[in-house]
């Protein structure tokens, strides 16, 4: 905004695409008529929204010698600003220009953008009361305005693609009352779209023992899942999931005695609700902590006779849940 004969929009673009191509990140340049710093924030954070943008940049220039660089990110009315000493040239210019805009987008997703101030937004006087009009006499003819040229603008925004993930997680599952909790590890493939849904598929190994008075019994099993659901704003520190699943478990047993009890599996089915809760610990990378509960549709049940009589020596609960504790990786 403001007057800049030594940097045309189109001399800016290209600089800052190529700045910003090994980041996956859009670029697009415009021209702003000059106005105060709030009328810009309120375009700003339009754009922002319509544009679901990273963040949007704009440029003043205060004085021959300096610039300045404002930007806002999405989803907040709390812009940053960063006095620019301006290089002779255009070229050197748009340069540090380029370095700059990249720093500031690469560190939005941990919070306020590298070496910039924040622009606390002021709210605007009451108007005051119009005075009553006066007469208006004839006017004269006036010879039309010299348009002014449109200063630049940058948005900068993140190609909407989808994001994959591969997280592995500490498992934990209750099981029956005499096989109160047991102890395994998961995998969890994941995706995430632009809109805020996501899906998953997970598979897992369990092991553990059920304990009777007739033969203990040595247990494995292996759910697997299949889950959607919508995850929360994923470049806050803190985010999360919540999704509905879908649940088939493969459970096979042999008995530590002989006692009459052979060895078998069998497979129960069921459908639940997961939360997770995941902490962004670095550029992709997140501790991610989760809990389930599932009602069995279909359930197993290991028999003995005694007597001639059937006893449950494992008689899984109608109702379980789950604990997941693990790191995820975001592409």
């Amino acid at each position: 905004m403001g007057d800049w004969p030594e940097l045309a929009a189109e001399d800016l673009q290209p600089v800052l695409a190529a700045s910003l191509a090994d980041l996956g990140i859009e670029v697009s340049v415009t021209k702003r008529p000059l106005d105060n710093v709030f009328v810009q924030l309120a375009w700003a954070r339009k754009l922002g929204a319509e544009q679901r943008g990273r963040a949007v940049f704009w440029l003043v220039r205060l004085d021959p010698n300096t610039v300045e660089l404002f930007v806002l990110p999405p989803g907040t009315d709390l812009g940053y600003v960063r006095d620019i000493a301006a290089p002779e040239g255009s070229d050197e210019l748009a340069e540090l220009l380029a370095v700059i805009v990249r720093g500031a987008a690469e560190s939005l997703r941990a919070g306020a953008p590298s070496g910039m101030r924040s622009l606390e937004p002021e709210p605007e006087p009451e108007p005051e009361p119009e005075p009553e009009p006066e007469p208006i006499p004839e006017p004269e003819p006036t010879p039309e305005p010299e348009p002014i040229p449109e200063p630049a603008a940058v948005s900068v925004g993140p190609a909407a693609s989808p994001r994959m993930r591969v997280g592995l997680s500490y498992l934990g599952a209750t099981l029956a009352s005499n096989a109160a909790w047991q102890s395994g590890a998961t995998l969890d493939v994941g995706v995430r779209f632009p809109i805020g849904l996501t899906a998953a598929i997970t598979a897992g190994w369990i092991m553990g023992q059920a304990r009777d008075e007739l033969t203990d019994l040595r247990l494995h099993r292996v759910p697997a899942s299949l889950a959607a659901g919508y995850a929360f704003n994923p470049t806050h520190t803190v985010s999360g999931r919540l999704m509905a699943t879908g649940v088939a478990e493969l459970i096979w047993w042999s008995p530590s005695a002989g006692a009459g009890l052979n060895a078998g599996s069998d497979v129960r089915v069921g459908l639940g609700l997961r939360a997770d809760l995941v902490v962004q610990l670095h550029r992709g990378l997140g501790l991610v902590v989760s809990g389930a509960g599932v009602g069995w549709l279909r359930n197993v049940r290991v028999d003995v006779q005694e007597l001639g009589v059937a006893r449950a020596v494992l008689d899984p609960w109608p109702f379980g849940g789950e604990a997941r504790a693990g790191l995820q990786y975001e592409f």
